[in-house]
C-alpha cells in the first residue's frame, strides 16, 4: 500500500489502483507510520508528498520487494530442477565410461 501511495502521491488514485476504498488505505498508512514511529508523508488539503523518512523508506521497500520476487523465482526454479546440486560419487577403481556424462546430460535436460 505504501508504495502505491508513494508512487501516486494521491490517496484516492492509489486506492483506486489497488481496488480498495480510500479510508482503509489511509488507516493502513497511518498504522504503518505509527509502527515505524516516523511520518512517511507530508499531507495538506491540496497535496501529498513523501517526507525524508518516506523517501528513504521507499528505497528500502522497493529493494525488499525485489528480493521477495527473486526468492519466489528461485523457489520456482528449484522446484523445476533448474537450480540445486547434483552430487555424483564414484571410486577411482570404477571404469570411467560414457555413463556419467550421459547421466549429467540427461539431468540437465530435465
Amino acid at each position: 500500500y505504501f508504495i502505491a501511495v508513494a508512487e501516486e502521491l494521491h490517496f484516492g488514485r492509489a486506492a483506486q489502483a489497488l481496488g480498495i476504498s480510500q479510508p482503509p488505505l489511509s488507516q493502513q498508512i497511518q498504522a504503518l507510520e505509527q509502527e515505524l514511529g516516523a511520518r512517511l508523508f507530508e499531507r495538506t488539503n491540496r497535496r501529498v508528498e513523501l517526507s525524508e523518512a518516506g523517501r528513504l523508506f521507499l528505497e528500502e521497500a522497493r529493494l525488499v520487494l525485489a528480493q521477495v520476487d527473486k526468492a519466489a523465482d528461485v523457489a520456482r526454479r528449484a522446484q523445476l530442477g533448474e537450480l540445486g546440486e547434483l552430487k555424483i560419487g564414484f571410486t577411482s577403481s570404477a571404469p570411467f565410461n560414457s555413463t556419467i556424462p550421459q547421466a549429467i546430460f540427461s539431468f540437465r535436460q530435465r
